[in-house]
């Protein structure tokens, strides 16, 4: 099975939050709490269009999610919200190196 090359930034232009996200950018579920911070920035490796934004988890673990950008409310300061909860959020899929 192949699958298309996917490119890790640490910013981009996100359409949906009208603005740019970067690395190290708080991600704030529906309800306010903080559930980890910005990895990096999908990129498709063949259409050079963003597909997601990687969650890292604050502290560090090994766990990162993929967040589909259909799931950014906005952004607001230097913090990314979320239509989602805390449980959706950790229901999510986690990257895996390669894909």
């Amino acid at each position: 099975m192949t699958t298309s090359p996917k490119r890790l930034l640490a910013r981009g232009q996100i359409d949906p939050v009208g603005g740019e996200v970067t690395r190290g950018m708080p991600v704030l579920a529906q309800d306010g709490s903080m559930v980890g911070a910005v990895a990096a920035v999908v990129q498709s490796g063949l259409t050079e269009t963003t597909t997601h934004l990687l969650l890292g988890q604050v502290p560090p673990t090994a766990v990162y999610r993929l967040i589909p950008l259909d799931l950014l409310d906005r952004l607001e300061g230097e913090c990314i919200w979320l239509h989602a909860s805390r449980q959706q959020i950790a229901a999510l899929p986690s990257h895996q190196p390669g894909d």
